[in-house]
């Protein structure tokens, strides 16, 4: 998109002196086409990816709700989900950014037990708590909300309210961390301060790209289960808002999902840099 804009600019510069009125909406009116053009070439090819993730990927007959939110230790507490999944964006995203001669990733994490608050430096973090801080340089995730999330049953998604998927499962659990920690690599890569703009949404698209990297991390590794790409995907779509006059809008669900499926599909950080320049 970025190719895009250059070519209008240039466009409409050159029209300024050789052309006329009429000439300079004609040049407009091509420039706006050939910009929809390339959007539905993206939209297109993501429709492929998806239709050719359902071929090679077997979906899940329902998910496993057999897990806890109390905190304690063992296999199936949400708690120790969250670490492990957090231990693997991290080993990901280490190698990635060490292999490139850059710093390892260094983050807090705060697993808010249930009927606990904490003060963060970005306001108090309670049972619904999903977001990173980079005032204190700390990912928070609710317990209550990660089982909930897990089990199906979070209620008041701006996307599935509207009929957009549906948030369910250990891997839509496991995209809100990596999603989070991508906000964290952002932080660190100084990407925030690259983000002028009237809303959030091209720092969140990067952040599902880049959690979509991991997904293609985990997936090399033959590690997912029947059904994970599909939660990751229904997940991105429920966390999609209309809300795009907001400072907060963070993508309209179709939005989140390609930009997860474009980090997935690929495999590569670069492409994430379509959202916000990475370097």
């Amino acid at each position: 998109m970025r190719r895009v804009a250059a070519v209008c600019a240039l466009v409409l510069a050159l029209c300024v002196s050789a052309c006329g009125q009429s000439d300079t909406d004609r040049l407009r009116a091509q420039a706006r086409e050939k910009a929809q053009q390339i959007e539905q070439r993206v939209r297109d090819r993501v429709k492929e990816v998806l239709a050719d993730l359902q071929k090679r990927i077997p979906q899940a007959q329902r998910t496993d709700p057999s897990v806890r939110s109390g905190g304690q230790t063992g296999r199936n507490t949400i708690d120790s989900f969250l670490s492990n999944v957090a231990q693997s964006v991290d080993g990901y995203w280490t190698k990635t950014l060490t292999a490139n001669g850059l710093q390892q990733p260094v983050v807090n994490i705060d697993w808010i037990p249930p009927g606990l608050v904490h003060r963060t430096a970005c306001g108090n973090a309670g049972a619904d708590a999903a977001f990173y801080c980079p005032g204190d340089d700390t990912i928070y995730v609710a317990q209550e909300f990660a089982s909930a999330l897990w089990k199906g049953v979070v209620r008041g998604l701006p996307g599935e309210r509207a009929g957009y998927g549906h948030a369910a499962g250990d891997f839509g659990v496991a995209y809100v961390v990596a999603h989070e920690y991508a906000h964290n690599i952002q932080n660190e890569l100084g990407i925030f301060q690259r983000v002028t703009g009237p809303s959030a949404e091209p720092l969140e698209l990067q952040a599902d790209c880049m959690a979509g990297l991991w997904g293609n991390s985990v997936y090399r590794q033959h590690l997912l289960q029947p059904g994970d790409v599909q939660e990751a995907i229904n997940t991105a779509l429920a966390v999609g808002d209309f809300e795009t006059g907001s400072a907060q809008h963070h993508g309209t669900p179709e939005q989140r999902r390609d930009a997860w499926v474009l980090g997935f599909h690929s495999g590569d950080p670069s492409v994430c840099g379509r959202y916000v320049p990475l370097g």
